[in-house]
């Protein structure tokens, strides 16, 4: 980020504000994960302990990255509090933006309720639910 007459400025000049909209139009959100205290990524040999802990996620086309910052520790496997049974991973109903059904619905004739539901099984992907819609 740069500063230039009191306008913080971000990639290739834009404004935070532009590249906000910007990745709205492309279908991405960014939020911030809230009351984060420290993340542990375990490999087979150590762990790395990430604490002040900041957490953000990226979503698009229905999947999820996370972006993790803060101050790296290593340390030896520690199992303390820790199941060794695998959690079955959380099913997170993605959100289907309105412009993207209509698009759908538009492309393949459908109602917009069916091309929603094409664009949930599809995990957002536009062109995808369009081909699922045509065939059927």
């Amino acid at each position: 980020m740069w500063r230039i007459r009191g306008i913080t400025m971000g990639f290739r000049g834009l404004s935070p504000k532009q590249i906000s909209r910007m990745m709205k139009k492309m279908g991405i959100q960014q939020t911030d994960l809230e009351g984060v205290k420290e993340v542990i990524i375990r490999f087979e040999d150590k762990e790395w302990l990430i604490s002040n802990a900041s957490v953000g996620i990226v979503k698009q086309a229905g999947s999820e990255s996370y972006q993790v910052s803060g101050t790296k520790t290593e340390r030896g496997l520690t199992t303390t509090g820790v199941s060794e049974e695998p959690i079955a991973p959380v099913q997170n109903e993605i959100e289907i933006p309105i412009e993207d059904a209509a698009l759908v619905a538009g492309q393949t004739g459908v109602d917009i309720e069916v091309a929603k539901e094409a664009l949930k099984q599809t995990d957002g992907d536009l062109a995808a639910a369009i081909l699922k819609l045509r065939r059927n």
